[in-house]
């Protein structure tokens, strides 16, 4: 008796995939318990139309299948199907779609187009065939027991895919799936009151993951290192059923775990590997693997002509409006655009692969069926049978350490001539993070989630590079140096928070026999995952993607009137789409020296080389008439409500520093990012060596917000806005795509890596600041050309208050860190650094300088400047509220302070200016209310077709500027750092008498020779200028004479008479004669208001 039922269900569905097969054979095999199949085909048509991915099954083979069918004992021992080596080759889906490139591809299209040609559901399809009339009582009930726990086992899967040059193979030795206990442990187990659980595991053993490049006739040349090899991991899946009569679980967990995964990519393999992510985010946005015309079930309804029916669904849930993928499409017109095509083409299909893991099956009518949890989400009408519900499905991916290594290849050369050729490979670069989480959350078409988070994260220099052997064995080099990223924390420091209500979490409602809450709602779930909780659960990166489509109060869709078929049914829903994508990055270190630039852009030129053609190439902007004016209705319902994209994306507590480059082979690389081709490498490069103190630059910055924001569907709302006579405000704001950017506490200085490899305090260079930035652009302006007056961009930036702040010495210091990275000397050699200046630069704690240099500082205050772009004109405008230069002066005796000598302050008050009591006062700021230093206003017209002779327009409005002379700014541009000598040359320099000081540049000047800096200027007299004045618009030229000191330099003794005609003495001269004219004169020069036209060509 049990044959009669068990028999027809296996037969169904191993003849449903695999060809020429008899079924009387199969059933007397069957009867005696065990059947082996040898050398088997697979039905490629079946396999396309069961999974609906976008790729095309060239071959399928099967060498050997074994089904073992405990008769005696199905009530107890498992029903075990073992594959020995299945292969498969897939291809991506082209243009021509008639047929396969092998035989038997061609032979299972003609099949599959018979079987799309009748206008059954895919489900009816698969079960009126083959399905027997259960019966009723134990029987059913012993059967159900038997599928539950049925064994499969695989045993050398191959998988191929192929395209251009690219072959990616993926080998499984061993996968097995089976049921298990509340334990996880294997068990024959079955449904039971009151828990209504199954659980089941998928052990993977030794999966290997090669990525190989074949020529001209399809055949590998050599084999390149695997990108995965032996990775082994457990799939643990959890299904939550209502009741004991369901067919569909309401709940379903998918959770994989991988102890270790570590990853190898060659520098060959770099651009296959980048084409194949490529291929991966065109699926996702939808750009490439749209389903063909004939893969869709014909006679479904009319509403297939306005928006695709959701695969795996039963025809009578499409011609109902049920779940339909994006509705709020009509809210703009025209379904179809490229935004549409994008949700379509991932998430009906990932919604789709779900009925076929669970083994869904046609449940209309029967008992255990669901309902809707919002009724208002279905329509009400002509409905005769109950909607399933949509189950809750969760899939996880987690993994505890991975590692990414990035290597160089170079070929051997053999003897043989006929010898394959080898390759040798060289680690130079490992990405190693620890603590990763992808999760995914979705119900039906209307919730989905994404979630991705990484605890710790590191990068690290491996081996050498471009014939730089920077981290070999033997240099002995600290582990520390090698690093060069640092994001969040370690696992260790962190815990297990990335397996947070897991299945492999012994703390989780499903480990503890008690039924998971899922947040299926946009506002819960924006309140419970906020960026502080995925922070504290991961630390260095977290990710959430939300969409949601919810129900928008029952109205009818805007956009029926343009679909006569539509109109004439029942009155759609009213959905409101959205979409967001918040980015968190943590706490991160980036440290930029030669070792890891150098394998930074070399990763970046290996990706860079290839000729493979884009997926999808961006289209024209096509501007088309809309069939009918927008009715007040339609007006009505997007003022509520425009469904929008947003990104935001948050960086915390970035440090980047960027050390002087102490090797440099940049001139090799330069070229193959611009597009150009690759110089010869250096014949040969010198050894290196550390260089120690290494100065550099660091950046700092507290935090940055970035939010980016876009209409979901904009060619619909843009065709609709711009034929409107007078657009609201609102609905004009959603036709830009906006972003925001804030920066929070950015500042730079120069610090130093000692010996020890720690990094000495920050000396500011920039201090401390904030800023923003806004920038809008309209989408798709070429619908906009009636529309003059509407901007096409519009950015306005603002700034608050900026400084910069230098000593020479640090002045000098910059120069030559970034000529270290500039200028290459060919072989890689880097320039030598002055100790002195080091020396003076980062003085030790306690030490004084014996001549210490003054520091220039540089601030503006209250930068606005907007920018603006129209059709027929470009403008801009700005103001600078206050500019000021001062020179800060240390005290030369012990206990004294330091001294402020403003040298260019605005805007200031310059009617006494010339007067001695605005030399020597100390003035306070008059008003905070001080008007703008700096405004001006730009318009430049843009020549086009209906462009008359106008032209463009400057208005500038200037306050008063003080600028003092002072010997203070000559200090600054000729201090020189000190040389380090013999003590007999420094007693040399203290008994030298003193001349005047004329600059020279660093190269040329002599050890015996003293800057003006050591010069103190602390009790010379120095004008003070106001801080806040007013102007009037007046024009005054005044002199006055004052006594002024003359900077001086020591001269050695020497007996020998040195000559004068040398262009450096020379110059010495002539900056002493213009000095001397400069010295005693002060001049002030005051403009009013000046407006200035051009007429343009």
């Amino acid at each position: 008796m049990l044959e009669s039922y068990v028999t027809p269900l296996l037969m169904s569905y191993v003849n449903k995939y695999i060809k020429n097969l008899k079924p009387s054979d199969l059933q007397l095999s069957l009867w005696g318990g065990d059947v082996v199949l040898s050398k088997l085909d697979l039905k490629l048509d079946v396999l396309e139309q069961e999974l609906k991915l976008p790729f095309t099954f060239m071959s399928g083979h099967i060498h050997e299948l074994r089904i073992h069918v405990p008769w005696t004992k199905l009530g107890s021992e498992p029903v075990v199907i073992t594959i020995n080596t299945m292969e498969c080759i897939l291809k991506l889906r082209d243009g021509v779609q008639d047929d396969h490139e092998s035989g038997s591809s061609s032979t299972s299209r003609s099949a599959s187009d018979s079987v799309k040609a009748q206008a059954k559901p895919r489900r009816l399809q698969q079960a009126a065939p083959s399905d027997p009339d259960l019966p009723p009582g134990y029987v059913q009930s012993l059967i159900r027991r038997v599928v539950n726990n049925v064994n499969i086992v695989v045993n050398n899967l191959i998988l191929k895919y192929v395209e251009d040059d690219i072959v990616l193979s993926v080998n499984i030795t061993s996968a097995e799936c089976y049921t298990v206990d509340d334990a996880w442990e294997r068990a024959f187990m079955d449904i039971t009151a009151p828990e209504l659980v199954l659980r089941k595991v998928i052990n993977f053993s030794d999966c290997t993951v090669c990525l190989d490049k074949r020529n001209g006739s399809g055949k590998i040349e050599f084999y390149q290192d695997p990108l995965l090899y032996k990775c082994s991991f457990r799939t643990r899946l959890h299904f939550t059923y209502d009741n004991m009569n369901s067919k569909i679980p309401a709940f379903i967990k998918m959770q994989t775990m991988v102890e270790s995964l570590k990853l190898s990519v060659t520098d060959q393999q770099l651009p296959m590997f980048m084409r194949i992510l490529e291929l991966v985010i065109a699926l996702y946005y939808g750009a490439i693997g749209a389903p063909r015309d004939g893969d869709a079930d014909e006679g479904s309804g009319p509403i297939r002509e306005t928006v695709d029916p959701v695969p795996g669904m039963d025809v009578e849930e499409d011609n109902q409006g049920m779940a339909r993928p994006f509705s709020s499409s009509e809210l703009c017109m025209q379904p179809g655009g490229p935004d549409d095509q994008m949700d379509e083409g991932w998430v009906s299909w990932a919604w789709s692969f779900v009925p076929a893991i669970v083994g869904e099956e046609d449940e209309e009518g029967e008992d255990g069926t669901y309902h809707q949890r919002e009724p208002g989400s279905s329509p009400s009408g002509t409905q005769q049978h109950a909607q399933p519900r949509d189950p809750v499905v969760s899939i996880g991916f987690y993994c505890t350490k991975a590692s990414v290594t990035f290597k160089l290849t170079e070929s051997l050369s053999e003897s043989s001539y006929y010898s394959p050729q080898k390759v040798k490979s060289r680690e130079v670069l490992c990405l190693e993070p620890e603590g990763i989480t992808i999760e995914v959350l979705m119900m039906g078409e209307a919730f989905f989630d994404c979630q991705i988070g990484i605890v710790g994260c590191r990068a690290v220099c491996l081996k050498g590079i471009m014939g730089v052997r920077d981290f070999e064995d033997n240099l002995n080099r600290r582990e520390e140096d090698a690093v060069f990223f640092m994001c969040g924390e370690t696992l260790s420091a962190k815990g297990m928070t990335y397996l947070t209500n897991s299945l492999f979490d012994y703390r989780s409602p499903e480990n503890n026999g008690v039924r998971a809450e899922f947040i299926l709602d946009a506002t819960n779930h924006k309140e419970t995952y906020t960026e502080i909780a995925g922070m504290q659960r991961f630390g260095a990166f977290y990710m959430d993607y939300l969409y949601t489509m919810e129900n928008g109060g029952g109205k009818g869709s805007v956009g029926s009137q343009d679909s006569p078929a539509v109109a004439k049914e029942e009155p759609l829903p009213d959905v409101q789409e959205s979409s967001t994508k918040r980015l968190v990055v943590g706490p991160l270190e980036v440290r930029l020296h030669s070792s890891a630039v150098h394998r930074i852009l070399k990763m970046v030129a290996c990706a860079m080389d290839h000729e493979y053609e884009p997926y999808c190439k961006p289209e024209p902007e096509l501007v088309e008439e809309r069939r009918a004016p927008a009715t007040p209705e339609e007006l009505s319902s997007l003022e509520e409500f425009i469904p929008t994209r947003l990104t935001c994306l948050t960086l915390l507590k970035v440090c980047i520093t960027v050390s002087v480059a102490e090797f440099n082979l940049l001139h090799t690389l330069m070229p193959v990012l611009m597009g150009q081709k690759a110089p010869p490498a250096p014949p040969s490069v010198p050894a290196f060596q550390p260089v120690r103190p290494l100065p550099a630059l660091r950046f700092q910055v507290e935090r940055v917000n970035v939010e980016h924001t876009v209409p979901m569907y904009g060619p619909e709302l843009v065709g609709l806005v711009s034929a409107l006579s007078q657009p609201s405000d609102n609905l004009l704001h959603h036709c830009y795509a906006h972003c925001y950017l804030k920066v929070f506490e950015f500042q730079a200085g120069l610090t130093c890596q000692d010996t020890a490899g720690t990094f000495l305090p920050l000396l500011p260079i920039i201090p401390s600041f904030s800023t923003a930035l806004y920038g809008k652009l309209l989408q798709l302006p070429a619908c906009w050309t009636k529309r003059s007056p509407v901007p096409t961009t519009e950015c306005i930036f603002e700034l608050p208050h900026f400084a910069v702040q230098a000593t020479m010495a640090q002045a000098l210091l910059l120069q030559a860190l970034c000529q270290s990275w500039t200028h290459s000397l060919g072989n890689g050699t880097p320039q030598a650094l002055s100790e002195g200046l080091l020396q003076q630069v980062f003085r030790a704690p306690g030490v004084k300088s014996r001549s210490p240099s003054p520091t220039l500082e540089c601030s503006v205050q209250n930068v606005e400047l907007k920018l603006c772009s129209r059709a027929t004109v470009k403008c801009a405008s700005g103001t600078v509220g206050a500019v000021k230069v001062c020179a800060r002066t240390p005290g030369s005796e012990e206990g004294s302070k330091e001294k402020l000598v403003p040298l260019i302050q605005g805007p200031s008050d310059t009617r006494e200016l010339h007067t001695s009591r605005w030399l020597n006062e100390i003035r306070k700021p008059e008003s905070l209310l001080a008007p703008d230093l700096l405004a001006f206003s730009v318009q430049v017209p843009l020549q086009g077709d209906d462009c008359r002779n106008s032209g463009a327009v400057l208005l500038v409005s200037v306050q008063g500027i003080a600028a003092n002379v002072d010997p203070v700014v000559c200090t600054w541009l000729l201090h020189q750092p000190h040389r380090t000598g013999s003590r007999q040359q420094q007693q040399q320099q203290q008994q030298a008498p003193a001349v005047v000081a004329m600059a020279m540049p660093l190269a040329k000047r002599r050890e015996d020779e003293v800057s003006v800096g050591s010069t103190p200027l602390a009790k010379q007299p120095s004008n003070q200028a106001s801080d806040y004045a007013s102007s009037p618009v007046k024009t005054k030229t005044v002199t006055e004479s004052r006594p002024l000191s003359i900077p001086m330099k020591v001269m050695p003794i020497s007996t020998a008479v040195e000559s004068w005609s040398t262009s450096e003495e020379r110059m010495k001269a002539l900056i002493a004669h213009a000095w001397d004219a400069v010295k005693r004169l002060t001049l002030q020069r005051h403009d009013g208001d000046h407006t200035v036209f051009w007429a343009g060509n």
